[in-house]
């Protein structure tokens, strides 16, 4: 054991340089846009809160980060501070909140499509934010199991390769995810603006770094299954 106590404080030098970088990356991801959602979300669950007591239920929804491929003839300016300057805006991606009649509709309905106006979108997101914690969660147990092994003397846990291949997993499968439910807030926004002069970007976009991120993961964890076997 003792010939394997470098290799183990080097390989928990890794996972928690892996564990700090991604918490940093959720932290600069999440908790921005988490925040302006909170205040938004509780905005719109008061409107329709008090739009259902009065008995006209109105679906109130928001469309986020909605990317926009060309906007209006008419170009938007802004005044500059100083006269002889001028500043032309273009107008890349929109933030949209949407009302409609929804005769009928109970509570919880129409608090499920707060979001994208469509209860797979709130749902998604959701799992979304499941995925990111668990992902987290499963570091943390592979930074104790290895401590744990440096400092009791103990093989590695065999547990740690079904981690990784859960954090690859849930890293892939929560990229497509988003951007499922991303593409079909694009589409929506796409027909509620046609005619309005600006044309939504309803290309289904994918972060491949993310994608590959999960596969090296999956990759390494293989490889350290592979490890272990070859040693007993």
């Amino acid at each position: 054991m003792q010939n394997k106590k470098p290799f183990l404080r080097r390989l928990l030098v890794i996972y928690i340089s892996f564990f700090l970088v991604l918490a940093a990356g959720l932290t600069l991801e999440i908790l921005p846009g988490f925040s302006q959602g909170y205040n938004e979300g509780g905005e719109i669950g008061t409107d329709i809160a008090a739009n259902w007591l009065s008995g006209n239920p109105r679906m109130i929804y928001m469309l986020e980060n909605i990317p926009i491929a060309e906007g209006p003839d008419a170009a938007a300016t802004a005044t500059a501070a100083h006269p002889d300057t001028k500043i032309a805006l273009q107008i890349r991606r929109i933030g949209m909140t949407v009302e409609q009649d929804a005769p009928g509709a109970s509570m919880l309905t129409l608090a499920f499509r707060s979001l994208g106006g469509s209860g797979w979108i709130y749902a998604s997101t959701m799992l979304c934010l499941a995925s990111y914690l668990t992902i987290v969660v499963l570091m943390v147990l592979i930074i104790h199991t290895l401590r744990r092994s440096i400092r009791e003397e103990r093989p590695l846990d065999k547990r740690n390769v079904w981690y990784l291949r859960a954090i690859g997993g849930l890293a892939i499968a929560t990229e497509l995810i988003d951007d499922l439910a991303a593409r079909a807030m694009n589409l929506r926004a796409a027909e509620l603006l046609a005619g309005s002069g600006y044309t939504v970007d309803t290309t289904f976009h994918v972060s491949y770094s993310t994608i590959i991120m999960g596969i090296l993961i999956i990759f390494a964890a293989e490889v350290f299954a592979i490890g272990q076997n070859l040693r007993e």
